[in-house]
């Protein structure tokens, strides 16, 4: 039997694009029930992104936003306002990603929910936190990994600073709010008393960057961006290097594997050469070895490379292109991707929760919403409206 430690766990879910909605379904997979309110008409920004002709919101939503039931609420009118207060009384959490200060400017701060529901958890996520002179920055994924010094350490050397591919400051931001509100729920339990708990991307991200800090200030390195290097170019071979289908990512930093390394290339003299022998002499000479390596990695395949340098002990890794990851049978195994049939976007991979409790694959109660699609059930279980009174809100705009 599934493991949902957070079954008895109310969510109003006010979170929006990448961060929130991530922190959201992660407490989803641990049975909390995820009440996702979104604005009417539009919803949440992040629902076009990608969106196929004739579907109504794109993957990237769709594989956000499991395990959420969504309803519509326009917080900014008066009756909106109302209902989200009746809501809260019955709910153990609320989660936003706004802007700092959005809650406060519409009245529905901390401290006005907590004196309706003194048990309330209220978790903010934001790119620079609540406070601070930073705090009204834009907080976009691209804009924070810039603020954050992640850019200046990305790139080649003596090139410009590049943004990392993948959203990095928005899943860590997620993550790092889950975790607090896990900590929250248990400080609930032992205390009774509700309480706030912010998240900002940037301090998440920061400790990203403990091995340039550590090259900067402990080595006088200034040399930051080293393309596929080591961060700091304190580890040599560490490199990413052609294969005849592709390239692969070599690690062999200590002296033990970099003799290994010698012997599988063919290159048992180089482990000896008193140039190489070596980490400090490795690090001087490392254009050398990645010339050395290169050689005999151009002539085989990647599979080849990988299985010949695994064997040995030698830390390597495919680089894999996006349609090899989605297909990669140990993900799958694993339940890390898993296939479903979307009623309204059909087949589609979604994201599995990386957390297992004994081991299991925590299972999808439901796939991602349209927008409003539970408003009539849910308002009229949850406070009672009749089929005439929902209808007037939706006339109104109100849901």
């Amino acid at each position: 039997m599934s493991v949902t430690p957070l079954d008895d766990i109310r969510v109003l879910d006010l979170t929006h694009f990448i961060n929130g909605p991530y922190a959201t379904m992660l407490l989803g997979y641990m049975g909390a029930e995820i009440v996702k309110i979104e604005a009417p008409r539009y919803g949440d920004g992040f629902r076009p992104l990608s969106k196929s002709p004739g579907h109504p919101f794109g993957l990237p939503f769709a594989m956000m936003n499991l395990n959420k039931r969504a309803i519509t609420l326009d917080l900014k009118s008066a009756r909106g306002k109302e209902i989200f207060k009746r809501l809260v009384a019955r709910a153990d959490l609320v989660v936003e990603n706004y802007a700092a200060g959005t809650m406060t400017r519409m009245g529905l701060d901390y401290g006005t929910l907590s004196r309706i529901n003194p048990r309330l958890i209220y978790a903010s996520g934001t790119g620079y936190g609540q406070t601070g002179p930073n705090s009204d920055l834009p907080a976009f994924d691209p804009i924070v990994q810039a603020n954050t010094g992640l850019m200046a350490v990305t790139g080649e050397k003596g090139g410009p600073p590049l943004k990392s591919g993948a959203a990095v400051v928005d899943v860590l931001g997620a993550v790092h709010l889950c975790a607090a509100i896990l900590g929250a729920i248990r400080e609930r339990d032992r205390s009774g008393k509700g309480l706030t708990i912010e998240v900002a991307m940037q301090e998440a991200t920061l400790p990203t960057l403990v091995a340039q800090i550590g090259a900067w200030y402990g080595l006088g390195n200034r040399e930051m961006r080293n393309g596929n290097r080591a961060a700091g170019g304190g580890l040599t071979p560490y490199n990413a290097y052609p294969a005849s289908d592709g390239w692969v990512m070599i690690l062999a930093g200590d002296n033990a594997r970099w003799r290994r390394l010698c012997q599988v290339i063919g290159r048992p003299q180089m482990a000896d050469d008193p140039r190489f022998a070596k980490l400090g002499g490795r690090i001087q000479n490392r254009d050398l070895i990645d010339e050395a390596i290169s050689e005999w990695t151009r002539g085989r395949t990647r599979e080849a490379i990988m299985e010949e340098l695994s064997s040995n002990d030698v830390l390597c890794g495919i680089v894999r292109e996006l349609p090899e990851v989605m297909d990669d049978p140990h993900l799958e195994q694993r339940g890390a991707l898993r296939m479903v049939e979307h009623p309204e976007l059909g087949s589609m991979k979604v994201f599995g929760s990386p957390l297992r409790f004994n081991g299991e694959v925590s299972p999808i109660k439901s796939l991602s919403p349209g927008l409003g699609a539970d408003n009539d059930d849910f308002y009229a279980r949850e406070l009672n409206l009749s089929v005439d009174e929902i209808a007037e809100l939706r006339a109104e705009g109100i849901i």
